[in-house]
Protein backbone atom coordinates (compact mmCIF):
# COMPACT_ATOMS: atom_id res chain seq x y z
CA UNK A 1 0.00 0.00 0.00
CA UNK A 2 1.07 3.40 -0.66
CA UNK A 3 2.31 5.97 2.26
CA UNK A 4 -0.36 7.96 3.17
CA UNK A 5 0.84 12.28 3.90
CA UNK A 6 1.62 10.90 7.14
CA UNK A 7 4.00 8.35 5.96
CA UNK A 8 2.57 5.55 8.47
CA UNK A 9 0.45 2.47 7.61
CA UNK A 10 -0.71 1.07 10.62
CA UNK A 11 -4.32 -0.40 10.33
CA UNK A 12 -4.02 -2.46 7.61
CA UNK A 13 -6.82 -5.48 7.88
CA UNK A 14 -8.06 -3.78 10.87
CA UNK A 15 -12.01 -3.39 11.30
CA UNK A 16 -12.87 0.08 13.30
CA UNK A 17 -16.17 1.33 14.42
CA UNK A 18 -16.71 5.14 14.92
CA UNK A 19 -19.79 6.31 16.42
CA UNK A 20 -20.78 9.66 15.42
CA UNK A 21 -18.44 9.24 12.49
CA UNK A 22 -20.24 11.28 10.19
CA UNK A 23 -18.99 15.20 10.98
CA UNK A 24 -16.53 16.57 13.62
CA UNK A 25 -14.02 14.31 15.37
CA UNK A 26 -15.63 11.06 14.55
CA UNK A 27 -15.01 11.85 10.93
CA UNK A 28 -11.72 13.52 10.88
CA UNK A 29 -10.83 9.97 12.60
CA UNK A 30 -12.55 7.53 10.13
CA UNK A 31 -10.93 9.46 7.53
CA UNK A 32 -7.53 8.86 9.27
CA UNK A 33 -8.01 5.22 10.13
CA UNK A 34 -9.26 4.79 6.25
CA UNK A 35 -5.82 6.10 5.18
CA UNK A 36 -4.25 4.26 7.14
CA UNK A 37 -5.75 0.92 5.81
CA UNK A 38 -8.13 0.12 8.15
CA UNK A 39 -11.93 -0.78 6.83
CA UNK A 40 -13.91 1.99 8.39
CA UNK A 41 -17.53 1.52 10.12
CA UNK A 42 -19.36 4.39 10.31
CA UNK A 43 -21.82 4.43 13.14
CA UNK A 44 -23.82 7.67 12.72
CA UNK A 45 -28.39 8.65 12.99
CA UNK A 46 -27.22 10.91 10.30
CA UNK A 47 -27.94 8.69 7.09
CA UNK A 48 -27.21 11.38 4.25
CA UNK A 49 -24.03 12.86 6.47
CA UNK A 50 -22.98 9.32 6.56
CA UNK A 51 -23.38 8.10 3.41
CA UNK A 52 -21.22 11.05 2.27
CA UNK A 53 -18.60 10.66 4.35
CA UNK A 54 -18.42 6.76 3.43
CA UNK A 55 -18.47 8.22 -0.47
CA UNK A 56 -15.23 10.52 0.49
CA UNK A 57 -13.07 7.54 1.68
CA UNK A 58 -14.30 5.12 -0.90
CA UNK A 59 -13.16 7.91 -3.60
CA UNK A 60 -9.85 8.32 -1.59
CA UNK A 61 -9.38 4.12 -2.02
CA UNK A 62 -10.28 4.16 1.46
CA UNK A 63 -12.84 1.36 2.35
CA UNK A 64 -15.87 2.36 4.32
CA UNK A 65 -19.60 1.52 5.28
CA UNK A 66 -22.60 2.99 7.21
CA UNK A 67 -24.17 1.15 9.96
CA UNK A 68 -27.14 3.59 11.24
CA UNK A 69 -27.68 3.53 15.11
CA UNK A 70 -29.56 5.80 17.51
CA UNK A 71 -27.72 5.42 20.93
CA UNK A 72 -30.40 7.02 22.51
CA UNK A 73 -32.73 3.86 21.98
CA UNK A 74 -31.38 0.32 23.14
CA UNK A 75 -32.88 -1.31 20.57
CA UNK A 76 -31.45 0.37 17.62
CA UNK A 77 -27.57 -0.15 19.31
CA UNK A 78 -27.89 -3.67 19.64
CA UNK A 79 -29.19 -3.89 15.90
CA UNK A 80 -26.43 -1.87 14.53
CA UNK A 81 -24.01 -4.34 16.84
CA UNK A 82 -25.98 -7.06 15.38
CA UNK A 83 -25.54 -5.65 11.83
CA UNK A 84 -21.50 -5.51 12.34
CA UNK A 85 -21.71 -9.00 13.77
CA UNK A 86 -23.03 -10.20 9.96
CA UNK A 87 -20.74 -8.39 7.99
CA UNK A 88 -17.73 -9.07 10.28
CA UNK A 89 -15.97 -12.05 12.05
CA UNK A 90 -13.76 -9.79 14.69
CA UNK A 91 -13.88 -5.77 15.50
CA UNK A 92 -10.60 -4.44 16.34
CA UNK A 93 -11.00 -0.79 17.04
CA UNK A 94 -14.06 0.94 18.56
CA UNK A 95 -14.52 4.96 19.03
CA UNK A 96 -17.13 5.98 21.32
CA UNK A 97 -17.19 9.84 20.03
CA UNK A 98 -21.12 10.65 19.37
CA UNK A 99 -23.00 13.05 21.72
CA UNK A 100 -24.75 16.20 22.17
CA UNK A 101 -24.79 19.08 23.71
CA UNK A 102 -27.61 21.00 25.43
CA UNK A 103 -27.33 23.85 28.18
CA UNK A 104 -28.55 25.14 30.87
CA UNK A 105 -27.65 27.16 34.07
CA UNK A 106 -28.15 24.68 37.75
CA UNK A 107 -30.44 27.57 39.14
CA UNK A 108 -32.75 28.27 36.27
CA UNK A 109 -33.26 24.31 35.54
CA UNK A 110 -32.63 24.92 32.09
CA UNK A 111 -31.09 21.52 32.08
CA UNK A 112 -33.99 19.67 32.97
CA UNK A 113 -35.35 18.88 29.24
CA UNK A 114 -31.45 17.95 28.08
CA UNK A 115 -30.62 15.25 30.90
CA UNK A 116 -32.47 12.65 29.18
CA UNK A 117 -31.09 13.32 25.72
CA UNK A 118 -27.79 13.93 26.84
CA UNK A 119 -26.92 11.15 29.06
CA UNK A 120 -28.98 8.41 26.83
CA UNK A 121 -26.58 9.19 24.31
CA UNK A 122 -23.37 10.45 25.19
CA UNK A 123 -23.63 7.99 27.98
CA UNK A 124 -25.72 5.14 28.53
CA UNK A 125 -25.56 4.38 24.54
CA UNK A 126 -21.53 4.86 24.96
CA UNK A 127 -21.95 1.86 27.26
CA UNK A 128 -24.38 -0.38 25.90
CA UNK A 129 -22.66 -0.18 22.66
CA UNK A 130 -19.48 -1.67 23.90
CA UNK A 131 -21.41 -4.33 25.59
CA UNK A 132 -22.75 -5.50 22.98
CA UNK A 133 -19.42 -5.21 20.30
CA UNK A 134 -17.63 -6.64 22.77
CA UNK A 135 -17.86 -9.98 21.86
CA UNK A 136 -16.36 -9.18 18.41
CA UNK A 137 -13.67 -6.80 20.18
CA UNK A 138 -12.46 -9.63 22.16
CA UNK A 139 -11.80 -11.96 18.80
CA UNK A 140 -8.80 -10.76 18.20
CA UNK A 141 -8.28 -8.18 20.67
CA UNK A 142 -8.04 -4.56 19.82
CA UNK A 143 -8.39 -0.74 21.24
CA UNK A 144 -10.87 1.76 22.27
CA UNK A 145 -10.68 5.46 22.68
CA UNK A 146 -13.41 7.20 24.29
CA UNK A 147 -13.99 11.11 23.71
CA UNK A 148 -14.00 12.96 26.74
CA UNK A 149 -13.63 16.84 27.30
CA UNK A 150 -11.53 19.61 29.05
CA UNK A 151 -14.76 20.09 30.49
CA UNK A 152 -14.92 17.06 32.24
CA UNK A 153 -12.09 18.24 33.86
CA UNK A 154 -12.80 22.15 34.71
CA UNK A 155 -16.80 22.83 34.23
CA UNK A 156 -18.30 25.66 32.71
CA UNK A 157 -21.87 27.69 33.87
CA UNK A 158 -24.23 26.50 31.96
CA UNK A 159 -22.62 23.23 30.97
CA UNK A 160 -22.98 20.85 33.54
CA UNK A 161 -24.91 17.83 32.18
CA UNK A 162 -22.32 17.76 29.09
CA UNK A 163 -19.31 18.41 31.48
CA UNK A 164 -20.31 16.13 33.91
CA UNK A 165 -20.90 12.79 31.26
CA UNK A 166 -17.43 13.81 30.77
CA UNK A 167 -16.03 13.38 33.49
CA UNK A 168 -17.35 10.41 34.33
CA UNK A 169 -15.61 8.89 31.10
CA UNK A 170 -12.34 9.57 32.93
CA UNK A 171 -13.58 6.95 35.64
CA UNK A 172 -15.47 4.80 32.96
CA UNK A 173 -12.27 4.35 30.85
CA UNK A 174 -10.07 3.44 33.43
CA UNK A 175 -13.29 0.70 34.64
CA UNK A 176 -13.15 -0.61 31.16
CA UNK A 177 -9.45 -1.31 30.95
CA UNK A 178 -9.78 -2.81 34.05
CA UNK A 179 -12.12 -5.45 32.96
CA UNK A 180 -11.30 -5.69 29.36
CA UNK A 181 -7.46 -6.07 29.95
CA UNK A 182 -8.06 -10.13 29.78
CA UNK A 183 -9.07 -10.02 26.04
CA UNK A 184 -6.43 -8.35 24.89
CA UNK A 185 -8.43 -4.76 24.92
CA UNK A 186 -6.72 -1.62 25.54
CA UNK A 187 -9.05 1.53 26.77
CA UNK A 188 -8.18 5.13 26.59
CA UNK A 189 -9.76 8.23 26.66
CA UNK A 190 -9.37 11.84 24.77
CA UNK A 191 -9.62 15.03 26.00
CA UNK A 192 -10.22 17.83 23.15
CA UNK A 193 -9.77 21.26 23.81
CA UNK A 194 -12.16 23.81 21.92
CA UNK A 195 -12.40 21.96 18.56
CA UNK A 196 -13.95 23.75 15.74
CA UNK A 197 -16.18 21.17 14.51
CA UNK A 198 -20.37 21.43 13.04
CA UNK A 199 -21.30 21.26 16.62
CA UNK A 200 -20.09 25.34 16.76
CA UNK A 201 -20.35 26.63 13.08
CA UNK A 202 -23.09 24.03 11.59
CA UNK A 203 -26.35 26.06 12.87
CA UNK A 204 -24.69 29.52 11.83
CA UNK A 205 -26.40 31.68 9.30
CA UNK A 206 -23.45 31.14 6.90
CA UNK A 207 -21.30 28.28 8.32
CA UNK A 208 -18.76 28.67 6.36
CA UNK A 209 -18.31 32.09 7.56
CA UNK A 210 -18.20 30.92 10.79
CA UNK A 211 -15.78 28.41 10.77
CA UNK A 212 -13.42 30.25 9.43
CA UNK A 213 -14.15 32.89 11.96
CA UNK A 214 -13.49 30.59 14.95
CA UNK A 215 -10.24 29.33 13.16
CA UNK A 216 -8.79 32.51 12.74
CA UNK A 217 -9.62 34.53 15.91
CA UNK A 218 -6.86 34.01 18.67
CA UNK A 219 -7.87 32.77 22.15
CA UNK A 220 -6.70 33.85 25.36
CA UNK A 221 -7.68 29.95 27.14
CA UNK A 222 -5.04 27.76 26.37
CA UNK A 223 -1.07 28.18 25.54
CA UNK A 224 -1.08 27.65 21.89
CA UNK A 225 -3.83 30.93 21.40
CA UNK A 226 -5.74 28.79 19.01
CA UNK A 227 -8.71 26.51 18.46
CA UNK A 228 -7.97 22.98 17.31
CA UNK A 229 -9.18 20.78 14.22
CA UNK A 230 -10.65 17.97 14.11
CA UNK A 231 -7.84 16.04 12.28
CA UNK A 232 -5.69 17.21 15.49
CA UNK A 233 -7.44 15.42 17.73
CA UNK A 234 -7.87 12.14 15.41
CA UNK A 235 -3.78 12.11 15.36
CA UNK A 236 -4.19 11.48 19.39
CA UNK A 237 -6.90 8.95 18.61
CA UNK A 238 -5.43 7.00 15.78
CA UNK A 239 -2.04 6.90 17.84
CA UNK A 240 -3.76 5.58 20.95
CA UNK A 241 -5.95 2.92 18.96
CA UNK A 242 -2.15 1.93 17.52
CA UNK A 243 0.58 -0.32 18.44
CA UNK A 244 2.85 2.40 18.99
CA UNK A 245 0.56 3.30 22.27
CA UNK A 246 1.12 -0.57 23.41
CA UNK A 247 1.78 0.20 27.05
CA UNK A 248 -0.74 2.58 27.73
CA UNK A 249 -4.54 1.93 28.64
CA UNK A 250 -6.34 3.49 31.32
CA UNK A 251 -5.41 6.84 30.47
CA UNK A 252 -6.78 10.20 29.59
CA UNK A 253 -4.97 12.39 27.24
CA UNK A 254 -5.46 15.88 26.87
CA UNK A 255 -5.43 17.50 23.98
CA UNK A 256 -6.12 21.00 24.58
CA UNK A 257 -3.07 22.85 23.43
CA UNK A 258 -2.14 23.70 26.59
CA UNK A 259 -5.57 25.14 28.38
CA UNK A 260 -4.35 26.58 31.63
CA UNK A 261 -7.85 27.08 33.87
CA UNK A 262 -11.60 27.54 32.78
CA UNK A 263 -12.57 29.90 30.82
CA UNK A 264 -16.48 31.03 31.16
CA UNK A 265 -17.10 32.51 27.41
CA UNK A 266 -14.46 29.18 26.41
CA UNK A 267 -12.18 31.94 24.31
Amino acid sequence: MQLNQWGTIRFTDKIALITGGASGIGRATANRLAAEGAHVIIADINADMANKAVSEIQEAGGKALFVEVNLADDESVIAAASTVAEKFSALHILVNNAAIAGGGRIEDGGWVSTWGPETSIGLRGWVVITQHLLPLLKQEGGAIVNLSSEGGYLGRPGGWVYDAIKSAWVSATKTMAYEFVEYGIRVNAVAPGWVVTEMHFGRAPDPAARKKELEETPIKSCIMKRRCGPEEIASAITFLLSDDASYITGQTIHVDGGRWGMSVSRD
